[in-house]
């Protein structure tokens, strides 16, 4: 099969804009098995992921014909195109062939989910660079101090390197665990304001995750650790897949739905400890 013909598994998130009319893109980020391409005129990136990477929510996946190297010669800047039931960059032609739907932390069972995610402590500490502006906002959520809330979640936006930086992940953590309460706690607002601000403050892939974490959106390996908390299974292996996420994305983001899930369970002050 040609490159021109390869089907790749499309997000049902990303089906509009590739059902709509052919629009140019450009490239703003590229890995090994992963690149990020930015339609113009749009705030949301598009991944085009190899099968074995992390499939974020939006992600256009290829299928084992592309090879093992499908980004070579990719660069960010690069021109691209995404419609007309296609995405072309580089050498690689791709047609929309099936939909996978993405997990929403909405969708977990109910059970402990909470209860066991607020006793749970990460086995490797929250990064360095995010730690203290994590700990300020655990507190100012605690004390029910919205004003504090927003600077201190604002502050954490960015922080760290990487396309998802450390600051980021632990604030996806923690939007994914408000989204677990069956009554949205009250500092929810307060964090969805702060990723709809993240636009000019953090990498253009990390603001789009922060937002699709802000409705529930999760990568699959949250969602099996959420499901195996809410049905009591055993955590081990799940919580293992996670921390193996990235270069500490993972742990961030655990971080985030752990200091979450004991806000959550808690009126007007913060039990526990700050996170990391």
């Amino acid at each position: 099969m040609s490159p021109a013909q390869l089907p790749c598994t499309v997000s049902t998130l990303a089906r509009a804009l590739l059902a709509g009319p052919p629009r140019p893109a450009r490239v703003i980020a590229v890995a090994r098995q992963a690149l990020y391409l930015l339609p113009y005129g749009g705030d949301t990136p598009v991944a085009v992921i190899a099968p074995q990477a992390v499939r974020v929510p939006t992600a256009v996946v290829l299928p084992s014909a592309a090879g093992e190297r499908p980004f070579d010669g990719v660069a960010v800047g690069d021109a691209g195109r995404v419609g007309g039931g296609r995405v072309s960059v580089g050498q690689l032609r791709l047609t929309a062939g099936e939909f996978w739907a993405p997990p929403r932390a909405q969708d977990t069972p109910p059970g402990p989910a909470l209860d066991r995610l607020a006793r749970l402590r990460p086995p490797r500490p929250l990064a360095a660079e995010a730690r203290p502006a994590a700990t300020a906002l655990v507190r100012a959520l605690a004390h029910g101090a919205p004003s504090a809330g927003r600077r201190a979640a604002d502050a954490l936006l960015g922080l760290g390197p990487g396309a998802t930086p450390s600051g980021d992940d632990f604030l996806c953590g923690l939007l994914l665990a408000a989204r677990l309460s069956p009554l949205p706690p009250t500092w929810l607002p307060a964090l969805v304001a702060t990723a709809e601000r993240s636009g000019t403050r953090t990498p253009p892939v990390s603001a789009a995750l922060l937002l699709l974490a802000a409705d529930g959106y999760c990568i699959p390996q949250v969602a099996v650790v959420l499901h195996a908390a809410a049905t009591d299974a055993d955590l081990s292996a799940p919580v293992a897949d996670l921390l193996a996420v990235g270069h500490s994305s993972g742990s961030d983001l655990l971080h985030g739905l752990c200091a979450g899930a004991r806000l959550a369970g808690m009126s007007r002050q913060y039990v526990g400890g700050p996170p990391g």
